[in-house]
Order: structure tokens, then sequence, then C-alpha cells
């Protein structure tokens, strides 16, 4: 590398990092990576060790029915989505015409550049589609664009669509020519707005959805996606903005005995550089009360990293506490960070 190599990605790597800390009501909550090999859409996930991938319902009670992982990518041609999904009941009986009502993916996208971006209305340059893995009760991909009047005349081209079964599920794979979005030309810090909801049916229509990044709102409108960033290569520092996205954290405060037990899903993005897992109990002045105990961290189902904690909390009075959940690397440099406000009431 030359050193007008070395310049270029110094100075995009401070412009990304500018954008990442941005304190408007936009700030950047996850990135897509260049794509390092060739995406075959076969379904089968191959080619995606590099990419950002966001855990959906990996603490869910119907955890072998539920939980999924979301995986993204980019290149020059296209954008690319990946699923990893635990289902032992795979089903999806609806018709094309409720594509969203079973075991589906609804995609969210907002392509539009500079003050357009985020806007409350689905125009050009916008999408919200569905495709799914399983027709009946087989791997046989569907995929359609929401009939809205904006979209009516809307071909789209190019896109492929794949999925494979699994012992404990699916893997499916989604590829969006940028050649469908004309004014958006893909280049490394580029912002996007994107969401993706998992739909899960146990036999029949659809029984549970969640979301990435939002909430059902991105269905009125685009404004309330999730801001994402292309990046080409995602470094360390950047991934701290996108906690929620590549950690989720969750609490349980026991009322019949001083308890507090916590649980954490690690992305596959993070969870290979993750040395150590801190979780803390902070009072409402700030002051460590204790750390969590009985702690571990196990694979399950090949792909999810889960951590699990409890505190003891017998000695302390009433109030507002927070648990601060912090994972590090080797180097003892923050990775990821979690917090959650508790109220315990003895």
């Amino acid at each position: 590398m030359n050193t007008l190599q070395r310049c270029s990605i110094i100075a995009l790597f401070i412009l990304v990092m500018t954008n990442l800390a941005l304190a408007d009501d936009k700030p950047i909550v996850g990135l897509i990576p260049k794509a390092q090999h060739l995406i075959v859409i076969d379904g089968k996930l191959d080619e995606w060790d590099n990419a950002f991938v966001t855990p959906l319902n990996s603490l869910h009670p119907n955890f072998y029915n539920r939980a999924t992982h979301i995986y993204y990518l980019w290149d020059n041609d296209a954008i690319y989505i990946g699923v990893r999904a635990l289902d032992t009941n795979l089903s999806h009986v609806a018709p094309d015409t409720a594509l969203y009502d079973g075991d589906a993916i609804e995609f969210y996208f907002d392509a539009r550049a500079g003050d357009d971006l985020g806007k409350s209305d689905w125009a050009a340059g916008t999408l919200h589609a569905f495709f799914t893995a399983i027709t009946e009760h087989i791997i046989k991909p569907r995929f359609i664009v929401r009939p809205l009047p904006v979209f009516k005349d809307l071909k789209l081209t190019g896109v492929e669509l794949a999925a494979v079964k699994t012992p404990d599920g699916y893997t499916m794979e989604f590829k969006l020519p940028w050649s469908n979005f004309p004014n958006c030309t893909p280049k490394a810090g580029l912002p996007l707005g994107i969401d993706i909801e998992m739909g899960s049916a146990d036999g029949g229509l659809r029984v549970h959805r969640t979301f990435a990044y939002s909430s059902p709102t991105c269905v009125q409108t685009p404004s309330t996606q999730g801001r994402v960033m292309l990046v080409d290569t995602m470094q360390p520092a950047m991934l701290k903005a996108s906690s929620r996205a590549l950690f989720p954290f969750d609490t349980q405060v026991t009322g019949n005995y001083g308890r507090i037990y916590a649980s954490a899903c690690l992305s596959p993005t993070i969870s290979k550089s993750i040395a150590k897992i801190d979780a803390r109990l902070l009072d409402s002045a700030g002051t460590e009360k204790s750390k969590a105990d009985n702690t571990s961290l196990s694979t399950v189902a090949n792909h999810w990293t889960i951590w699990r904690g409890e505190w003891e909390t017998a000695e302390l009075p009433a109030g507002t506490y927070t648990l601060v959940l912090t994972a590090r690397d080797s180097k003892n440099n923050i990775v990821v960070e979690r917090t959650r406000r508790i109220l315990y009431e003895p």
C-alpha cells in the first residue's frame, strides 16, 4: 500500500467516524460493509464472513422457532441481505397478496439522496418489499413489492432470491441491484435508511414480528427506518455506535427474592473478537454496587453466542439502578456496550 492509498483510507475513516458521531435525530446505528468475495445467490451464506449481522429474537423464550440472524453486504452491483433462521415448523400458507403473513421478511429501504433521505413519504428511491423462503411448508422462495400507488409502475430488475433448508431451519439470500435506484451511487460513506422485519408463523399465519432497528411505524413512513452507512471495511472503533444492533440485551427482576438476571447475544460480527464481558450494577449516583456472578458464555445452535449473568440484590435498598454490560477485546478496548435501567423494590 502506497502513501496515497494510506491517506485515502485515513481520510475516509475520519469521514465515517465524523458521521457516526453526529448528534442529530438520525445517528448512524448500523453499517453495511463491502463484500470481500463474489456473492453467489444460492441460499447458503458461504461468502458472508465479513458481514454486519443483526440478531433478532435471540433472547426469545421460543428460541428455536424465532432466533434469526440478518446479514448485510454491498458491492458496486447490489445490496445483499442474508438470513439465517431457526425454525422447527416452516410455514407460509398465505398467498402472494399477503406475503407478510407467515415466516417472512419485510424489507424497508430508503436510497434517496441528501435532504430527501428519511422524508416521511414513500416516494421514488424508497422500497417496501416482502420475501420468504417458504411456500406452504417447503423451501420455495417468493418475492413481491408492496402494492402502494407509488410503486405501481416500479419494475425491479436483476433481483435474485434463493434459500436452502438447514437441520434447524433455513438460510436465504436476497440481491437487490443498485440500478433500481438510478439516483443512488453506492460508495463508502453513503448513508441509507433500512429496516428488516422478521415475521414468524407456527404452522399457520403470522403470530409474531420483530424489527432490526425500529418498529411497526416503518409500515407507514420511511422516516423511522434505521440510518446505516456503507463502508469498505468495519473498523473496531466504528462498532460501538451499533451496540444496540450487535448486542441485544434483556433483564428480569424477580418478584419473590433478591436476584436480577440478564442475558445478551453477541452478533457473529463481533463474537470472535470478544475476550471478556464486564457486567456491573450501578446505583443512581453511578457508584458500582456489584458485578454479575454465575456468568456464562455459550454457543447455541452453532451460530448464536449467548451471555448470561445474575446479581444478588438482597442487601440493596429500593431505588433505580443501571446495569452496564461491556464487551471488550483482547486489548481491553470496548467493542460494544449496553445499559439498562432497573427499578428495584425489595
